[in-house]
This record gives C-alpha cells, sequence and structure tokens, in this order.
C-alpha cells in the first residue's frame, strides 16, 4: 500500500494556520489532504487535484470512514497541476487567499502495479504508462509508450533514455529495441523490461541496486505524461498564486526533477540576473522568494525503516517575499 512520504515535515514547514486555504497539487491516496485539512480546521479549505479519477474517488472513501467531516472543507479537482492557475480561479478563490501550496511527484504504487497503466516492469501489462490525456495537449507529449518503443528512432530513444533516465547503456538500449521489433511489436511491459535485461547483460551487476530496466521505464513515464513540462509551468504558477508569507513546498524524488525545483527556487530567490562583474544591477530583475532551508529536508531513519521508497524523496520549501 501507498505510504505518504514527509507527512508531518510537509505540514510542518507549509506553516498553517486555522481558516488558510491551501492546496495539495498532487492527492495521491490523500495523506497530504487529509492532514492539511485537519491543520487549517472547519473554516479553512484545501483544493486538491490530481488527474487520476480513481485516486479521488478512493481518497473520499478513506475520508468518510476517518471523518466526514473533513470532506466538508476539502475540494476536489480533476486535473493536471500544471493548470492550477485556472483550477484556483475555477474555485473562486483569490489568489491573495492562498496561503501554502504543496506538491508530491511521486506516483502512487497502486498505480504502478495496476496493469491499466503499464507502468511497472514487475507486472505483466500492455504497454501504455499514460494518465489523464485530457490534460496533456502537446503533440510531443500525445504518444503512449508502445508508440515511442516502436514507431522512434534509435537516435531518439538513446536522447530519451539517456536524458529522461540518466541511463548509461542508452544506445545499447534502443539497439536491442530496435533489433527485437525488426521481428515482431514489442506490446507489454514485460516484454520491454527482458528487452532491457538483455541489452545490459551483466554490465554493472554488481553495483546495481535497482532494476535494470528502472531508467528506460522512468524516460518514457516522464515523456508520455510530460511530467517536466508541467512541473516547470506548475512552478511559475505556483508562485505567482501565492499570498505574500505564503509556502510553497515540493517533493522530489528523482535528480532530474529536483535539478529542476532546485534550479527554478535559486533564480526566484537571487533575483539579478546581471554579471557579478557588473557594478549596479541592469536587468531589474528582484527576489520573489525565500528559501526556508538552503538544504532540501529527507526522510529519518524511522520513516525508513517503516517505508524504504522514502529513501530518495527530498522536500524542498520557499516563502513568496
Amino acid at each position: 500500500m501507498h505510504k505518504t512520504v514527509l507527512l508531518k515535515e510537509c505540514v510542518d514547514q507549509l506553516n498553517l494556520e486555522k481558516g488558510d486555504t491551501v492546496i495539495d497539487a498532487t492527492l495521491g491516496m490523500g495523506g497530504h489532504t487529509i492532514e492539511l485539512a485537519k491543520k487549517v480546521g472547519s473554516t479553512g479549505k484545501v483544493i486538491t487535484v490530481d488527474m487520476d479519477a480513481v485516486a479521488i474517488e478512493e481518497t473520499k472513501k478513506r475520508i468518510l470512514k476517518i471523518d466526514k467531516e473533513l470532506l466538508e472543507r476539502i475540494v476536489f479537482v480533476q486535473d493536471n497541476f500544471r493548470n492550477i492557475d485556472k483550477i484556483v480561479v475555477g474555485q473562486g478563490t483569490s489568489a491573495t487567499c492562498v496561503k501554502g501550496i504543496l506538491a508530491d511527484l511521486g506516483w502512487r504504487i497502486e498505480q504502478i502495479n495496476d496493469p491499466v497503466y503499464g507502468l511497472s516492469f514487475n507486472v505483466d501489462a500492455k504497454l501504455n504508462m499514460k494518465l489523464g490525456d485530457d490534460f496533456n495537449k502537446s503533440d510531443v507529449e500525445s504518444e503512449n509508450a508502445f508508440e515511442i518503443v516502436n514507431n522512434w528512432e534509435v537516435d531518439e530513444l538513446t536522447k530519451l533514455f539517456r536524458e529522461l533516465g540518466e541511463e548509461r547503456y542508452a544506445r545499447s538500449i534502443s539497439l536491442e529495441i530496435e533489433n527485437v521489433r525488426n521481428s515482431e511489436k514489442i506490446e507489454t511491459t514485460l516484454q520491454l523490461a527482458k528487452i532491457v535485461e538483455d541489452a545490459i547483460d551483466n554490465r554493472g551487476k554488481k553495483h546495481r541496486r535497482i532494476h535494470p530496466a528502472t531508467k528506460v521505464f522512468q524516460a518514457l513515464r516522464i515523456q508520455v505524461n510530460g511530467e517536466l513540462n508541467s512541473l516547470n509551468d506548475f512552478l511559475s504558477k505556483a508562485i505567482d498564486i501565492l499570498a505574500p508569507s505564503g509556502r510553497l513546498a515540493v517533493i522530489s524524488f528523482h535528480s532530474i526533477e529536483d535539478r529542476i525545483v532546485k534550479k527554478f527556487f535559486k533564480s526566484k530567490a537571487n533575483g539579478c540576473t546581471c554579471p557579478k562583474d557588473f557594478p549596479v544591477c541592469v536587468c531589474g530583475n528582484k527576489a520573489v522568494i525565500k528559501l526556508v532551508r538552503r538544504k532540501p529536508i529527507i526522510s529519518t531513519e524511522e520513516e525508513l525503516k517503516d517505508n524504504p521508497r522514502a529513501r530518495s524523496a527530498k522536500l524542498r520549501v520557499v516563502e513568496k517575499i
């Protein structure tokens, strides 16, 4: 079962009070949403967002069993968090009222293991990986994993696996994919996982801590769902709709996401982009946020014992000036 990561840390770092409006931009199984609803009290409001209708319905059922009064202060929106500005307007909430925003960029274990999504190299399913295609409309992001694996050129696949998966053996894997698809379609997750294993063989096995197909599946999932474009859109819009002294907290689970978040926060906290040797600022950019902590918050040893999946989680928090 999915376990909420850095739960106490997230709630504490958002620095909320009774009556505040807060956005949980990634509902998941609702662990953060429930605690945020408790924090803001009966006069507060939580707007929670997820592309997955199943996640929304399951969370509603959970809350009904826990405390049905919490539902009265939670608004559920099925959408991509990249549309957070439109979501806020659609809920009749003024940007000056949003005191906190949280985004947990991890995927629910239930989604990963559900064959409907075709996300896991441990579950036999049709290659898909698309979640909520109504919310990602760009041409680049419209293809599912099956179409990418079977249609993209070797150079394109190599670049994809190298840039979005940070896969060391991207070229070898791409060549093996081409070799297999010359005789048959690559249709299932287990079929693709086996191709990756064959391409890598025993290289790096001694020091490998993850399944050899992990990075390839990560790259495909990111591409199919436009995750990095969505994250960039979300970050800029989230800062805009925050009230002064409001806080934005983001949990990332791999280095690509964390670099994007870290770089964005640093640029918005530094303000001026002029070369260091300029005697005065000529760009006119001013800092709009401040870093609450310079280093990310990570899980405690106690949490890691209970939830080893939290080992890669990094929480970064900023406050709007």
